[in-house]
């Protein structure tokens, strides 16, 4: 994936960051607190992020995308973020998946999934933490075992997916071979599908459960969810890279993609910090808005130096 400079930004980024940024005052900022105090995931702000082509930010002009280079879509992200932080959730595990499947994915995983991707017709999520751990990824116990059809059958739980309930594609890591050495030579990638916003799915999907969305103090909006796979029958086609390339490969691919997502967490942090260039005037209109009877401290605090109200988000002013 290309990486530009700030200064090699062209016409056509300037003007992306442009349309960005007016869908931000427009959009985001209008309707961000009312999405994120009642916890309700933003369905027409994410249509519209569909039409403006941002889950194909990322993706090559061949398969439908944009192809931007990650420089772009980290200050995309970073405008987003200035809206509500939540939206930069949305679109970043989308990413992640688009990562996994333009770098490490067949030519036929390619072609089947990032056009639909490039649309945001289906969204994606990934999934590596589980009840009993988070960091230490090579204690997953999320298992799959090869079936006489040649299908593979996952069980286990995952935990704090994000995006878990409306993405149609969940790039999951899980156990294939408990006795590999190192550990982490024992962990496959796979693409399992879901129908997006269906809790429990049928049909081909049957054994992969999404229960009701974990309840956060913060980051709301979009959802959080736990996976239950239970007797998941997934094809070997869908082994990231293919069954041949992708075997036992899937903890440094995961790594990889997770590495370059973390951008998402340092561009809405900077913008959603008081320095950001929104940030004073947006909390000046907020401090307007407090009541007379607020303490001198507050009031003071709230005019010479403005800062976030204490709350768990910074949403739209």
């Amino acid at each position: 994936m290309a990486v530009a400079t700030l200064d090699s930004i062209t016409d056509e980024q300037q003007a992306i960051l442009e349309m960005v940024r007016q869908f931000v005052d427009e959009q985001i900022i209008p309707n961000a607190e009312h999405y994120d105090g009642a916890d309700e995931y933003p369905e027409p702000i994410v249509e519209q992020l569909k039409e403006l082509g941002l889950f194909g930010i990322t993706i090559p002009e061949e398969y439908g995308g944009l192809g931007l280079d990650l420089t772009t879509y980290v200050m995309v992200v970073e405008e987003l973020s200035r809206g509500w932080i939540s939206i930069s959730g949305v679109i970043n595990t989308h990413f992640i998946g688009s990562y996994l499947l333009m770098k490490y994915g067949s030519d036929e995983q390619k072609q089947k999934y990032l056009p639909r991707m490039a649309t945001g017709e289906i969204r994606a999520a990934f999934s590596l933490s589980e009840p009993e751990l988070g960091s230490d990824v090579q204690a997953i116990k999320t298992n799959a075992k090869k079936l006489d059809d040649g299908k593979y059958e996952i069980n286990g739980q995952k935990m704090w997916v994000t995006n878990g309930l409306m993405s149609a594609l969940v790039f999951v890591l899980v156990k294939t071979d408990p006795d590999a050495q190192p550990r982490h030579k024992g962990f496959t990638c796979f693409i399992t599908e879901k129908e997006a916003g269906v809790g429990e799915n049928t049909g081909e999907y049957a054994g992969l459960t999404v229960p009701p969305k974990i309840k956060k103090m913060g980051y709301k909006g979009v959802e959080s969810t736990e996976l239950v796979y239970d007797g998941y029958k997934c094809p070997a086609e869908n082994v990231l890279g293919g069954e041949d390339a992708g075997l036992n490969k899937g903890f440094a691919q995961m790594m990889d993609a997770l590495e370059v997502g973390r951008v998402n967490t340092s561009r809405p942090a900077a913008s959603a910090w008081p320095s950001a260039p929104s940030s004073p005037p947006c909390a000046t209109r907020r401090s307007a808005r407090r009541s007379a009877s607020r303490s001198p401290s507050t009031r003071r605090s709230s005019s010479s130096s403005p800062t976030w109200p204490r709350r768990s988000t910074p949403p739209g002013c």
